[in-house]
């Protein structure tokens, strides 16, 4: 489970084997080595996972089945929805999400020239 686990969460993060290779201070052939499950990996290198990855070490060992706890219901079922996603519906996602938040940003620039003290 946990080189499936591995897997997921960097190719989610959009980062080759060699950039968390990096990350972790070995060859990205060592670290291949654990995602093809013909590596243990140590401790250190467990926890340093999780909290780069933001979730716990027994979501990575299979332990933890639903997505991590500190995600809200109604966050958790975006994720699922989005995971359920073709490759056009993801990018579609990603497209709107960011317009969103270019407009948030400049309404909250438009509230701030509105509001300056006299």
């Amino acid at each position: 489970m946990l080189q499936l686990r591995l897997l997921e969460l960097r190719k989610r993060q959009g980062i080759t084997q060699a950039e968390i290779a990096e990350l972790l201070n070995i060859t990205p052939q060592a670290y291949s080595l654990y995602e093809n499950s013909k590596n243990n990996i140590n401790n250190e290198t467990l926890c340093f996972l999780a909290d780069y990855y933001n979730v716990t070490t027994d979501y990575l060992l299979g332990r933890q089945e639903a997505l991590p706890s500190f995600l809200s219901e109604e966050e958790r079922g975006l994720v699922e929805r989005y995971r359920a996603l073709d490759t056009r519906g993801k990018q579609s996602v990603q497209n709107n999400m960011s317009f969103e938040l270019l407009q948030n940003k400049s309404d909250n620039t438009k509230n701030l020239q509105y509001n300056v003290p006299s």
